[in-house]
């Protein structure tokens, strides 16, 4: 019998390159400067959970309310850019490797219809956990139904934990940014295994390894050394295997230090 893990990936640069947010504010001409005077003004605040910004955005702030539509969301969704090999990666771990299966889903802050439009034939909406939005008959969003920030990720996890039958310490989360922190600790209380594509000093002692790449394979390195045993050798074989060499792995030890005189 298969070893059975739960494969679960934020949306916003993590399988994407960019974070959707600013291409919906750009949809209805909010410049990023605005945008982020807005996300930081929530943040001051303390308003909604790390990563639900967009959400409360979506249904309070008078510069999106009444202009944001199911079919505008998906249209961003559309646009937005995937890392490499994205949909390569989902197959691989969905068809499972060596002895190792993988349930894999997306768990994430932004809009399910923007997920769900960006990574149509690649994963199955029922596999997508974002925020839900309310909308009206005509698509207009008219509400919050359910964000996926901050403790709901934890949640979700917790849910398909039971769903797909799988033991917490065999949770493989993988996230980019600081509304991913509460997610990882409980992923790493655990003793399950969180994974950082982002060089960020607040991920960096949370997660069992950190992955930079705009090539979504490369987070298969951790997976392959740390789970399943894979030598370098035998890593760069796998890669090899696929026709996607690897033509560059660094390593470096980061020590994010702060000194007070």
């Amino acid at each position: 019998m298969k070893e059975k893990y739960l494969f679960v990936s934020d949306f916003d640069k993590t399988l994407s390159l960019e974070d959707t947010g600013y291409l919906l504010a750009d949809k209805i001409g909010i410049t990023p400067e605005d945008f982020e005077k807005k996300i930081e003004q929530i943040g001051r605040t303390n308003l909604v959970q790390l990563g639900g910004e967009l959400a409360y955005l979506i249904t309070n702030d008078e510069d999106f309310k009444g202009k944001i539509t199911r079919s505008l969301l998906e249209e961003v969704g559309k646009e937005a850019k995937l890392k490499k090999n994205v949909k390569k990666m989902v197959k691989i771990l969905s068809e499972g490797i060596d002895n190792r299966a993988f349930a894999v889903f997306v768990a994430s802050a932004a809009p399910k219809e923007i997920i769900s439009s960006a990574l149509a034939g690649i994963i199955p909406p029922g596999q997508i956990f974002g925020t839900n939005l309310a909308f009206d008959q005509n698509g207009l969003v008219i509400g919050l139904e359910r964000t996926g920030a901050g403790d709901a990720k934890v949640k979700i996890l917790d849910h398909l934990k039971i769903r797909e039958k799988v033991p917490r310490d065999r949770i493989i989360y993988v996230g980019d940014g600081i509304s991913d922190i509460r997610v990882m600790l409980h992923v790493q209380v655990y003793q399950g295994y969180p994974i950082a594509v982002s060089a960020s000093s607040y991920l960096g002692h949370i997660a069992s390894r950190t992955v930079i790449s705009d090539n979504a394979l490369a987070v298969l390195i951790p997976i392959l050394k740390d789970l399943m045993g894979y030598s370098d050798d035998e890593i760069r074989e796998f890669y090899a295997d696929l026709k996607i060499p690897i033509s560059e792995w660094k390593r470096a030890k980061v020590e994010w230090v702060d000194l007070v005189d």
